[in-house]
């Protein structure tokens, strides 16, 4: 697993979730939404935000499987990749 914390540029969206997205020059494809969480705040005590969590079963360009969380902020429409496993 990878700690990232990267933002993503999201493709296209399904339903308000990511159906693609783009990192680091790769594009994923989201087969299914595992769960779907509000993001606790990064730092204990500040305010809460408005950012969710997502799990995600995706796939590379090259059919290769994984498990990714993302997160969006719903004040900016940031999306970030959070963790990433391989």
């Amino acid at each position: 697993m990878s700690l990232l914390n990267e933002r993503i540029d999201v493709r296209s969206t399904s339903g308000d979730h990511p159906a693609r997205f783009t990192w680091r020059g790769h594009t994923y494809r989201v087969r299914r939404i595992i769960g779907d969480w509000p993001a606790r705040p990064e730092t204990p005590g500040a305010p809460a935000t408005q950012t969710h969590l997502l799990r995600v079963s995706a796939e590379s360009e090259a059919g290769e499987p994984s498990i990714i969380d993302i997160t969006r902020d719903a004040s900016s429409d940031h999306w970030t990749m959070r963790r990433h496993w391989h």
